[in-house]
């Protein structure tokens, strides 16, 4: 018989992405446990990937479109529900540029667009997601670098 302990790693071990409060709920245990739990867990799974990596070793691809959404679900949340939330806010914010007479190149309202999009995936599913603050990061800097003269 498992512990609770090591029943909340063996749930990080086979879903990565697997939101604290959720699990928490699901093991009935403390979030600040189930945060340090999810913290040891990546911290080993790191160091493993480490010692294991083979240079030039492709990731391995997942077989059906099912495997993916499954995947991105377990990271981003219901599409549904972060369809609601990107929608509303794109919306809203569409509104005030519009109400203002803002006039925003295509590469800004895109970046907006897709910043929009990458903040609903993080307020819907896994906060901790590092490629969601990156890729914020790089839609700005794309506009910036675009208003410095250095277009790509």
């Amino acid at each position: 018989m498992m512990t609770k302990t090591e029943k909340i790693i063996d749930h990080f071990i086979k879903r990565p992405n697997a939101k604290v409060k959720d699990v928490a709920a699901k093991f009935d245990a403390a979030i600040a446990m189930v945060y340090k739990l999810r913290k040891r867990v990546h911290e080993t799974n790191t160091r493993l990937e480490e010692l294991l990596a083979i240079p030039d070793m492709p990731e391995p691809k997942k077989d059906t479109v099912d495997d993916v959404l499954d995947t991105r679900g377990e990271t981003y949340g219901k599409f549904i529900e972060g369809a609601e939330i990107m929608q509303m806010t794109k919306r809203l914010v569409h509104n005030y540029v519009e109400q203002r007479g803002t006039t925003l190149a295509f590469d800004q309202l895109e970046a907006i667009d897709m910043i929009i999009h990458k903040l609903g995936r993080i307020i819907n599913g896994n906060p901790d997601h590092i490629d969601n603050w990156v890729d914020i990061a790089g839609y700005a800097t794309l506009v910036a670098d675009r208003l410095k003269g250095n277009a790509r």
